[in-house]
């Protein structure tokens, strides 16, 4: 199984979220991050040249750079009079020189325009004993724009101790693609395998390669066995993928795909809510179960781990009752499960809620008045369920940020260096990470408590001293970067009919 790609970018260095809301990197970065978590796979983009030299190190692999990416290398004249030749060329010459497992044919911009049909390139390549497969293109950019809007809005309009898992469509996602070309060009029909599950193994955070060998053993431990992970495994594995009898997903497409197409029912893991904390992990287990069929098999063994888990930290979370906080978030919608995360999952009493949200952001995320209304009685309701006289804030004037951050302890949920020095430490979230372990819960309850007992102020960090934008934290306040990211979101963001 080889690294989450997206392991290193949950680092305060390169944060996921950074790149997706300030980036354009292009659909191709997520392509070229599929592939490069499969074995034996050689991809080659239909494009430039200078495509190979910039996604084999964009900033979706800056950890992990992809140096085996080739290219058709279009010209001028090629690109004016089709390239279809030229691909099937340069398919030729590197399975020749190279003998992949698989070659992968992933478009770019310029053949999506010249509305290029590798489809049919790859197949006659195949009939020709080449093992070659075509991503398809759905979007020309990188995802639909609105999609962001659309999953706010939906959000809204749900109850927090409901089901909250969102199915909805992310069209024009690079690595989805690749993972649809997967299930239409490998995957072949198999014999099922009683009580198997394939897993997909991008997306569990900064512990993701431990978490996921965890959560096998527990499934291990409960008679379930991983049939593939999706899409670390070998080629040969992946084509056998549908005898799983479940797939557990982080991105539903694919995985609808597969259903339509070979039967594999799946489970989405997808956002906050669910399995949130400890109890959303033992949610977790019990949903495996109930999609198996094996409820009575798995209880037993869910409540003797969880019950373990409670004991291996009692003492910590004794301790960090102890310590009043508050929580700073920059994300409206996500705020309910923070909150309940911190308080219940982690017995830190959150005596301030803090919600920063910016007029740009209500700008680009479109939420109106009624919207945003929703958004905070979900809030309520969350602060009422935890029970922990959570007083919540919109917006807080620094005065009264001050004013907050002097009556606790830590502040918590956020990396913001701009809040350093106001009264509280900071103890930033990417030493919270749980990803439906129970291993990884203890260890966060363990770091958590370890980093409130030795924290302090570090107002003299040369971080602390740098003039980052309190608006579009972390960008740094200078005009270049201000405008560029105005320029960001004029072209990704806003609708034609709204300019």
């Amino acid at each position: 199984m080889g690294q989450p790609f997206f392991e290193e970018l949950s680092t305060l260095m390169y944060p996921s979220g950074l790149l997706h809301t300030f980036g354009v990197n292009g659909k191709i970065s997520g392509s070229i991050g599929a592939v490069g978590e499969m074995q034996g796979v050689l991809p080659i983009i239909h494009g430039a040249r200078g495509c190979g030299f910039h996604y084999r190190h964009s900033a979706r692999r800056r950890h992990q750079p992809l140096y085996r990416v080739l290219t058709s290398d279009l010209t001028e004249q090629e690109i004016i009079l089709g390239g279809e030749e030229k691909l099937r060329e340069t398919v030729r010459q590197a399975f020749e020189t190279y003998r992949p497992d698989l070659i992968m044919i992933i478009p770019s911009p310029v053949s999506d325009i010249l509305n290029e049909d590798i489809r049919s390139v790859a197949h006659g390549l195949r009939k020709e004993g080449i093992p070659v497969v075509s991503v398809q293109s759905e979007l020309f950019s990188h995802r639909d724009k609105n999609y962001s809007r659309s999953r706010l809005k939906a959000l809204a309009g749900q109850k927090i101790t409901g089901d909250n898992r969102l199915e909805m469509e992310l069209k024009g996602c690079g690595f989805t693609e690749v993972l649809c070309a997967l299930v239409e060009q490998v995957m072949q029909p198999c014999p099922s395998i009683p009580q198997s599950v394939n897993i997909e193994t991008v997306g569990w955070g900064c512990e993701g390669r431990q978490v996921l060998r965890e959560i096998g053993t527990f499934l291990e431990k409960c008679g379930i066995t991983v049939n593939c992970w999706i899409p670390s495994s070998p080629c040969e594995k992946l084509a056998q993928a549908p005898a799983a009898q479940l797939n557990l997903v982080k991105r539903v497409r694919w995985a609808r795909r597969m259903k339509e197409r070979f039967g594999t029912d799946y489970l989405h893991l997808g956002g906050d809510g669910r399995y949130s904390g400890l109890d959303g992990i033992c949610t977790f287990y019990r949903d495996i179960a109930a999609s198996l069929g094996m409820e009575e098999q798995m209880e037993p063994v869910i409540a003797e781990a969880q019950q373990a888990a409670l004991e291996a930290t009692s003492e910590a979370r004794q301790q960090l009752a102890k310590h009043p906080c508050a929580l700073v978030t920059r994300s409206i919608q996500s705020a309910p499960f923070q909150l309940k995360r911190y308080v219940q999952g982690y017995g830190i009493p959150v005596k301030h809620l803090c919600v920063l949200l910016t007029p740009e952001v209500r700008r680009n995320m479109a939420i109106d008045q009624e919207t945003e209304e929703k958004l905070l009685a979900r809030i309520r309701e969350a602060a009422a369920l935890c029970g922990a006289g959570t007083q919540i804030w919109l917006n807080p004037r620094e005065e009264e940020l001050d004013r907050i951050f002097s009556a606790v302890d830590a502040v918590v949920g956020t990396d913001d260096a701009t809040l350093e020095g106001r009264g509280a430490p900071l103890i930033p979230p990417v030493n919270e990470t749980i990803s439906f372990s129970f291993e990884s819960y203890i260890r966060t309850v363990l770091r958590l408590n370890e980093r409130m007992e030795h924290c302090r102020q570090k107002p003299d960090l040369l971080l602390n001293r740098m003039d980052f934008s309190s608006q579009h934290y972390p960008l740094h306040n200078s005009q270049n970067n201000l405008a560029a990211k105005e320029l960001w979101a004029r072209m990704w963001l806003e609708r034609k009919e709204e300019l």
